[in-house]
């Protein structure tokens, strides 16, 4: 049966695989380093996924990174063009210099965890809320506060 990819047999003169430039693949820490913020706050933001978009857990493409970085310079109402100087910046730093911290960055991703912490927080008062005044009507409750008590 002839392949209808390859109808002349063509596949068997060779292949050539084509790189695409700028999509660069980076492990969690280096995306932190990249980022300057912590590993653990970005471990933290990808369990909250609140973070960049992954590309797949732990790994993250350098573009998604400086869209994530623009985002945020943009939310905090400062121009799209210092995100994208930073950008520049990060992409020059050289792996064996340490890590500088963005006290920005720092503080804009603990906003967006602090966001999801207080919505899933507000989540569980309320279903808990909701625990109390139904066990409330109830006898359950009688036996529940006379064992507390």
């Amino acid at each position: 049966m002839a392949d209808p990819l390859f109808p002349a047999g063509d596949h068997e003169a060779g292949s050539t695989i084509h790189v695409f430039p700028g999509r660069h693949v980076l492990g969690r820490v280096e995306a932190a380093r990249y980022l300057g913020i912590t590993p653990r706050r970005l471990f933290l933001m990808e369990l909250a996924r609140c973070g960049p978009v992954a590309l797949e857990r732990g790994r993250y493409r350098t573009d998604a990174l400086d869209v994530y970085r623009v985002e945020l310079f943009l939310s905090a109402g400062l121009p799209a063009s210092e995100g994208e100087h930073r950008n520049g910046l990060a992409a020059s730093l050289s792996p064996a210099a340490p890590a500088p911290q963005d006290p920005f960055m720092d503080m804009a991703t603990q906003h967006d965890l602090l966001e999801v912490g207080t919505f899933i927080g507000a989540r569980v008062a309320i279903a808990v809320g909701l625990i109390v005044i139904v066990l409330s009507h109830t006898p359950l409750s009688r036996v529940l506060f006379h064992v507390i008590r």
